[in-house]
C-alpha cells in the first residue's frame, strides 16, 4: 500500500477577478495529495517541494514528462510560475505550510529531496495535470524515484504518522 501525505494549499483566483470584486474575496482552501511509493520512501524524505506550471494546451499530453525530465537533467532551467513551496514531510502532514495555487489548469510537480551532507538531492519526483478550483485538488501526485538505481533506506516506522510523532 502506498502511503499518502496530504498538504494544505490555498487557491487564489486570478488578480483580475479580485480587481472586479470588492477585493476582500478570500481565497478558497483545500488539500493536495502526494503519493509516496512506500512508507520507507516517505520517511526518508527530508523536504518536499511543490512547483506549479501553466499548461500549454498544445503540449498538454507531454508536459509532465518534459517537466520531470528537465528537473532531473537541468533543474536550474525549470521555471515554475511562482517560487517553489516546500515543507518537510511532517509539516505537510500537519498542514503547517500551505501552498498557494492559482485557479485554472496547472501541471503540479512534487519533488521529494534528501540531504546529502549539506546539499539537497532530488530523491523522488512526480507530476499531475489538474484543474484547480474550490475544494481539494482532484488528483494525487504520484512520486517515483528520480533514478532507477535509487536506494530507499529501510525504516522501523510502520507509518508516517508514527515517524512524525517520534514513536520510532
Amino acid at each position: 500500500m502506498r502511503p499518502v501525505v496530504w498538504g494544505p494549499f490555498v487557491f487564489a483566483a486570478a488578480s483580475a477577478v479580485f480587481a472586479c470584486g470588492s477585493g476582500d474575496t478570500p481565497p478558497s482552501k483545500g488539500n493536495y495529495t502526494v503519493e509516496f511509493p512506500s512508507t520507507e520512501a516517505a520517511v526518508a524524505t527530508d523536504f518536499v517541494q511543490i512547483l506549479v506550471f501553466d499548461v500549454d494546451p498544445a503540449k498538454r499530453a507531454e508536459i509532465c514528462d518534459e517537466l520531470v525530465a528537465s528537473r532531473i537533467t537541468d533543474p536550474d532551467n525549470v521555471k515554475p510560475i511562482q517560487p517553489p513551496a516546500e515543507a518537510n514531510i511532517c509539516e505537510m502532514r500537519a498542514g503547517r505550510k500551505p501552498v498557494v495555487i492559482p485557479y485554472g489548469e496547472h501541471a503540479i510537480v512534487a519533488v521529494a529531496q534528501r540531504m546529502d551532507g549539506d546539499q539537497r538531492k532530488d530523491f523522488l519526483i512526480g507530476c499531475a495535470i489538474m484543474t484547480i478550483g474550490e475544494g481539494d485538488a482532484p488528483l494525487p501526485i504520484p512520486l517515483r524515484p528520480v533514478a532507477v538505481d535509487a536506494t530507499i533506506p529501510s525504516t522501523k516506522c510502520p507509518s508516517v504518522g508514527e515517524y512524525c510523532d517520534g514513536k520510532c
